[in-house]
Parts: structure tokens; C-alpha cells; sequence
């Protein structure tokens, strides 16, 4: 008999449980309908209490007044942005919780209200992007990537934004993400004009939302905004990141796949040259070097650093080939002449060792007067590029020194 009634108490005390839950809820419905954050949030750790014994109903309702309560909050101005977050956390634990349990109860009524949220969110973010308030409009895509994680465009406009707000490390966590989503670009996004306030709102991918508002009459003016590809652009982005920390061994990954992703940019290419540079691999440096000179084969930047190469390998007259054809499409280049300027006077060298290393016999002083005659050559023939090169920097005081120098030997010499 004893047993009985134990199990008769536990039925008891299970079903007031039940009951008080549902008392509960139905003030809290009350309480949240007329914003009174105060009481609700003080309800609310309640019902928290007594979620383990709650009915999925009851738990899916206990999110439902959560989020709503939590946006009440963010609204009267008490922790805008923490209260912000946590709706967006508890909207998305209530879809998820009713997804898991095969109901749309409350998802059906909080639906309305994330997608308003979700309008605020990226207005705001829009706004802040306008006013380049970039570190702001970046974690409010975030935000919004949050509230709906299917709208991958949000989580790239948080990555693109940290970049314009320098805010790199963010940035390169955000971009990593969007790889391993595998994001690229391609997507529609459904807007219209809300009646109301006459701004632009997005539903994100949710073309059938969007055309429901539109049927309902609070939005007008439907229109889809197509992205084109991105991938390139953010495996160059976090490349740069990368190169710019000098982490060269898990930036050379994305900078291979930038380039290979779009070689008609010119930016992916120097990130590969610059990478194989700075880790000391010139036979690769070469290698893309030569075949960027073949897609970009007016390109000053490119031509002037291979044949920097070429001179450290001691291919002076490749560099020169080079070098000669910048000239060709731009005569006024100074590092061109500069350069070319040197390659012609490192010929000095030889020819004065020749002219030392002759005996001092009547015998050699027609070869020393041609030698002579070669060496006034070789200075004629470098001060022609360097005298061109100083009328375009005539500050440069190593050239200028250089100029001087040269002139003072012709002219002891003539």
C-alpha cells in the first residue's frame, strides 16, 4: 500500500509541475505582449528551472517568450547588442528544438519576427558600411549570417567589412569559414521595400518569404540581386593576410589557389612572386615570373623584377632584354635606366683589369689606347641612360654622385 501511494504522490507532483508550467506560459504570454522585460525575465528563470520536466511544447514555448523578451529588452535600450545576440541565439534554438522534435509550432510565429530582425540587422549594417563604419558593419552581417546561417552572403560582407576596417585576424577567421563552406559567390538575394518605413529589407534566400510579404501587401517593389563569383577574391584576401604576417607556409596554400583560381589578375601573381621570394625558392620566382611576362607582357613591375633576378644570376644581358623592353612601351621609366645604366657600367671592371694587367712597355700603348677608348665608351654609354634617368628623378643623390664622377673621368681624359 505503501508503494501505491508513493507513486500516486509522484504522479501528483509531476502533473502540478505540469500545471504550473503551463500557468506560467500563459503569463508569460501576458507579460511579454505587454513589454514588461522586468517581470518577464524574472518569470522566465523560472520556467527555466523547470525545463526538465517540461513538455516539448512547454520548452519550445519557454524559447519562443525567451527571444521575444530578449528583443523587448534590446529595444528599451538595456544591453542593445548582448540582448540583440541572445535572440538570435534563442530564435535559433527554438527552430532547431521544434526541427528535432517534428514541430513548427512556435516556429510558425517567431518566423515573423525573424524575419524583421533580420531586416533590421542588415539596414543597419548597409548604414554602417555607407558611413565607413566598417568594424560596426561587419559583426552586424555576422549577426545576421547568425539569425540565418543559409544567407552565406552576410558572413562575406563581415569578412570583406574587417578587411576595409584593417580588423585582419577577424577577418582571417571569417574568410577561413567561408572556404570551408566552400562559398562562392553565387547566390540570389530576395528583397522588397517595406510599406512601412520604405526601406529596402532582405529575406535573404527566401524567395518564398519574400513573395508572401509582397502578397500580404506590407512590401512592394520585389526585386533579386545576383552576386557574382567570389571565390578567387577570397582566397587572394586571406593569401594577403597570411603573406602580410609572414606565415608563408599556411599562406603558399590560398596563394597557389588565388592564382590558379584567376590568373588574368595581375595581384595574384605578385603574391605568388613575392611569396617565393621571401622563402628564398627563385627557381620558382623565375618560373611564374615567365609565364606572368606572357599574359602580361606590358607589365613594368613584372619585367623590372625578373630581370632584378636575372642580374642576381648573372644574366646581364637577358636582364637588359628585359629591361630594353619596358623602354619600348615607356621611355621615361627611371628604374629601367637606372638599371640598364649599371649594367653597362659594371663593364668598366673588365676592361680596367685588362688595362692594368698590361706590362708597361712601348709595345702596349696601342693596346692601352684602345682599351682606353673602350673604357670612355662604356662611361659614354652609361652616362646616356643615367643623364636620362636624372631627368626624371633629380634627386636621386647615389645617381647624381654617379653622374659626376663619370664626367670628371671624360673629361680628365678627352
Amino acid at each position: 500500500m505503501k508503494n501505491k501511494l508513493l507513486v500516486l504522490s509522484m504522479l501528483f507532483l509531476a502533473c502540478s509541475s505540469s500545471f504550473a508550467q503551463k500557468n506560467e506560459l500563459k503569463e508569460l504570454d501576458k507579460l511579454v505582449s505587454k513589454k514588461n522585460t522586468t517581470e518577464s525575465t524574472a518569470l522566465l528563470a523560472t520556467v527555466e528551472k523547470m525545463l526538465p520536466t517540461a513538455t516539448d511544447d512547454q520548452k519550445a514555448a519557454y524559447y519562443y517568450y525567451k527571444a521575444l523578451n530578449e528583443i523587448n529588452l534590446a529595444k528599451s535600450g538595456v544591453n542593445f547588442n548582448e540582448n540583440r545576440s541572445n535572440a538570435i541565439q534563442s530564435i535559433n534554438k527554438l527552430i532547431k528544438f521544434e526541427n528535432d522534435t517534428k514541430s513548427k509550432k512556435y516556429t510558425t510565429e517567431i518566423l515573423g519576427v525573424k524575419n524583421t530582425l533580420l531586416a533590421e540587422l542588415v539596414n543597419e549594417a548597409v548604414e554602417n558600411n555607407k558611413n565607413k563604419n566598417y568594424k560596426k558593419s561587419s559583426r552586424l552581417f555576422e549577426q545576421a549570417y547568425e539569425l540565418s546561417s543559409t544567407d552565406t552572403i552576410y558572413l562575406y560582407n563581415a569578412a570583406n567589412d574587417a578587411i576595409n576596417a584593417k580588423d585582419f585576424d577577424y577577418a582571417e577567421t571569417k574568410l577561413k569559414e567561408l572556404i570551408k563552406l566552400n562559398y562562392n559567390g553565387d547566390t540570389e538575394t530576395f528583397v522588397a521595400t517595406a510599406k512601412t518605413t520604405n526601406m529596402v529589407e532582405s529575406f535573404g534566400t527566401d524567395k518564398k518569404a519574400r513573395d508572401i510579404a509582397v502578397k500580404n501587401g506590407s512590401h512592394i517593389k520585389p526585386e533579386t540581386i545576383t552576386s557574382k563569383n567570389a571565390q578567387a577574391g577570397i582566397y587572394a584576401s586571406l593569401s594577403q593576410i597570411l603573406l602580410n604576417k609572414e606565415n608563408y607556409s599556411e599562406g603558399e596554400t590560398y596563394t597557389l589557389k588565388a592564382y590558379e583560381l584567376d590568373k588574368d589578375n595581375i595581384n595574384n601573381l605578385l603574391n605568388v612572386l613575392y611569396l617565393y621570394y621571401n622563402t628564398n625558392r627563385i627557381y620558382k620566382y623565375e618560373e611564374y615570373a615567365t609565364k606572368g611576362i606572357e599574359r602580361f607582357p606590358e607589365n613594368e613591375n613584372l619585367l623590372f623584377n625578373l630581370a632584378v633576378i636575372k642580374l642576381k644570376n648573372g644574366e646581364n644581358d637577358k636582364a637588359a632584354i628585359l629591361l630594353n623592353k619596358i623602354l619600348t612601351f615607356n621611355k621615361n621609366n627611371f628604374d629601367a635606366l637606372k638599371t640598364l645604366g649599371n649594367i653597362e657600367l659594371q663593364k668598366d671592371a673588365e676592361v680596367t683589369n685588362k688595362i692594368n694587367a698590361l706590362p708597361n712597355t712601348a709595345a702596349s700603348d696601342k693596346k692601352r689606347s684602345e682599351l682606353m677608348q673602350e673604357k670612355k665608351q662604356v662611361y659614354l654609354n652609361t652616362l646616356d641612360y643615367f643623364k636620362k634617368a636624372q631627368t626624371i628623378n633629380p634627386k636621386d643623390e647615389n645617381l647624381n654622385e654617379l653622374i659626376k664622377q663619370i664626367q670628371a673621368f671624360l673629361n680628365s681624359n678627352s
